[in-house]
């Protein structure tokens, strides 16, 4: 796998609430996470943070390389929920952070297959033969209502509520988190991202930019992109190559 990541505040925040990382688990497995923190002033830089220093930690301890697919899935629940606990317990302690969250989509890479889960409206794209796909469902009111038929997805970029959350790791005492596993091909292309990007880059604008195979260049084009729409938020994409199993 090769990865390579990018944060950027944007051009009309006053801070960065996104977070991300990635790295290494030993050989033939890596990780990546992006958090996009919510709640006030301070609150989601806090959160989001707090989450992905949580989470980071606690898949390294208990990550092996020799795990199968539903003690990695029981991983990456535990250590989405222990992010949630520790969040909403400082929110209890410290009032001025009341109500603070974060989004958060973590993937584990091993061999050819990704283990993703995520919470929010963080995404998780896959490019495959040129073919861009939306692989996580948003937990937000405007998605809600596209799938109850409410509202039509050529319509959900005006709803006035757009940026409202159903799900984010640490605003409840427990949380659901979403988990899949996508078997790679090779050539397959991950892309990890906040909404400042979803937001205001369309799906065509990213396919055109994830076919470079420069994942540093892809990743500068991408905060580009969304700041030339309007950049109205943070922005932070992590993008994912897989190699595994080629003949390159």
């Amino acid at each position: 796998m090769r990865i390579a990541g990018i944060t950027d505040i944007g051009l009309s925040r006053e801070n960065n609430q996104d977070t991300f990382e990635y790295g290494s688990l030993g050989d033939n497995a890596q990780y990546a996470i992006v958090c996009d923190g919510m709640g006030g002033e301070n609150g989601g830089d806090i959160a989001s943070r707090m989450a992905m220093t949580t989470i980071v930690s606690r898949i390294r301890k208990g990550f092996s390389p020799d795990m199968n697919g539903n003690q990695i899935r029981n991983l990456m629940l535990t250590v989405i929920n222990a992010a949630n606990a520790e969040i909403y317990a400082k929110a209890k302690d410290d009032k001025r952070l009341a109500g603070m969250g974060t989004t958060a989509v973590v993937v584990i890479l091993m061999q050819n297959y990704a283990y993703i889960s995520h919470v929010g409206d963080s995404r998780a794209y896959l490019l495959r033969d040129g073919s861009l796909s939306q692989i996580t469902t948003d937990h937000s009111i405007v998605q809600e209502l596209i799938s109850q038929g409410k509202l039509s997805a050529s319509d959900a970029d005006d709803y006035p509520h757009k940026n409202l959350l159903t799900r984010a790791v640490g605003v409840y005492k427990t949380v659901s988190v979403d988990y899949m596993e996508l078997e790679l091909k090779p050539e397959d292309k991950l892309l990890l991202c906040t909404d400042g990007l979803s937001n205001f880059c369309s799906a065509e604008a990213i396919t055109q930019i994830l076919l470079d195979d420069d994942l540093e260049s892809s990743c500068k084009k991408l905060v580009n992109a969304a700041c030339n729409a309007g950049g109205l938020d943070n922005i932070t994409a992590i993008v994912i190559m897989n190699h595994f199993g080629s003949e390159s």
